[in-house]
């Protein structure tokens, strides 16, 4: 898919060695946290969400005060959660960076057990997952750690998508995808930006470098265009 006039990215030609990439709405064709609130949690997550978006809470507060209204037991979640399809592509994508030895990671500030039970429905189980951490508080009641968070992170989230994107910069190239709010903060940071949703019309508002991308095979064709042409990076 080719990148939006005037806003297109860079098309320097250094090697991507590191992709990212958000879940929610990216990864998965539906938001897996907001799911699970809406069958399984207290019809007030919807007032917490609102606070959020007003500003008046940050993602993390907003998150926990969710997961906290979740009333189910372990095997209910994991049943909804199995209903999750992903977007097209994304286990190709996968295999492709792995016979490069590009490393991939999902940072998230979703919930890591509703990640990693839909990765494993569909076969993905070796994957590196950042997000939030779900424990058990009860009977059949969750909370939720972050231990990602950062306590200067610009965005306020729980997982601080920049503080993961830039831990291990080097001269080689990153590359992000991603569709919501909580990649607004981090969006200036990778080389090469793929965008959709919320995170593209953000990108064309502020006429942003992004490339859109509707699935994965969109994310797979830029990058093999710009690394085949060198040599596969060693790890």
């Amino acid at each position: 898919m080719p990148a939006i006039e005037g806003v297109q990215a860079d098309a320097d030609s250094k090697l991507v060695a590191r992709v990212f990439c958000d879940f929610d709405g990216t990864v998965s064709l539906t938001d897996a946290s907001n799911l699970i609130f809406a069958r399984f949690a207290d019809p007030s997550w919807q007032i917490v969400e609102e606070r959020w978006i007003a500003g008046e809470i940050d993602a993390a507060a907003c998150m926990s005060a969710q997961v906290e209204l979740i009333e189910a037991s372990l095997s209910a979640i994991e049943a909804l959660l199995d209903q999750v399809e992903l977007r097209a592509g994304f286990a190709e994508l996968l295999r492709w960076c792995r016979a490069r030895n590009i490393s991939f990671t999902i940072v998230s500030d979703g919930v890591d057990h509703f990640i990693h039970r839909i990765l494993k429905r569909h076969g993905i189980d070796d994957v590196t997952v950042i997000a939030n951490r779900l424990v058990a508080a009860g009977h059949d009641r969750w909370t939720l750690e972050h231990p990602w968070r950062q306590p200067h992170c610009v965005g306020r989230s729980g997982v601080c998508k920049c503080a993961v994107v830039t831990a291990e910069g080097d001269d080689r190239a990153t590359a992000f995808a991603g569709d919501g709010r909580s990649d607004f903060c981090v969006a200036t940071r990778p080389d090469i930006l793929f965008a959709t949703g919320k995170l593209e019309r953000f990108c064309i508002e502020r006429a942003m470098p992004f490339i859109p991308f509707d699935s994965f095979y969109d994310v797979r064709a830029v990058l093999e265009a710009r690394n085949d042409k060198q040599p596969a990076c060693s790890a």
